[in-house]
């Protein structure tokens, strides 16, 4: 009995310091990303679409919605996606979709982190991912999601769209891909992207071809890594 009520106490704060890790590695990423977005949020307005593909808890969808530009939210996991709809209830500018930007229309498995299936806290939602060789998460925890078509919501915008936002734990290779093939590209002034190579193994030849992609075809307006 001793022994059992010594593992569950030690469980428990082994739980505990991992979310706290996983906390401050959360506000160490947002503030690097805000320190980098300065310069950018200054020159939207009212009169900018910005799409915010992965907004996750809604920190820096709040950041774009501050400048009155409007606001498209796309976060297809349930829990970060609630804390999404209440810290945004107050922003008319700000339209939430409780979806996964992709390449078509449809519904696809999306799989949690690893330590979200022993403690259900938002702060591992960031590593939820539709791409099941991702290092970080559990292939038998997920759940079925809705994914959209980026470049179908992309070409339904009858002006052009100021910032694109993607960090979508994997997935964006092949919406980028299908970007570039569609020249959607060329509607939307800046796109900012995360392409998780190290997390996904094979992943950084995919980025690299990508890399090459874009400087062949001297597209300037699609930035890699940016946090």
């Amino acid at each position: 009995m001793k022994m059992t009520f010594t593992f569950l106490f030690l469980n428990s704060i082994r739980f505990k310091f991992q979310l706290l890790k996983r906390k401050i590695l959360n506000c160490g990423a947002f503030f690097i990303s805000y320190s980098r977005l300065k310069p950018i949020l200054k020159g939207l307005s009212e009169d900018s679409t910005v799409i915010d593909c992965g907004a996750n808890v809604g920190d820096i969808t709040l950041l774009f919605a501050k400048t009155k530009a409007k606001v498209f939210a796309f976060e297809p996991d349930p829990l970060p996606y609630k804390v999404l709809k209440q810290r945004t209830k107050d922003f008319s500018n700000i339209t939430c979709y409780q979806q996964a930007v992709s390449t078509s229309n449809g519904k696809t498995k999306m799989f949690f982190h690893k330590e979200r299936t022993q403690l259900n806290h938002e702060a591992y939602s960031v590593s939820s991912s539709i791409i099941g060789e991702k290092e970080n998460i559990d292939n038998s925890h997920y759940i079925k999601i809705e994914i959209i078509d980026l470049v179908e919501f992309i070409d339904s915008f009858n002006s052009r769209v100021a910032l694109i936002k993607m960090d979508v734990e994997g997935a964006e290779i092949k919406i980028l891909e299908k970007i570039i093939e569609r020249e959607t590209y060329e509607k939307v002034d800046l796109l900012l992207v995360e392409t998780h190579e190290t997390k996904i193994p094979g992943h950084d030849e995919k980025v690299a071809r990508l890399k090459h992609l874009l400087e062949t075809k001297n597209i300037k307006n699609i930035k890699l890594n940016w946090i």
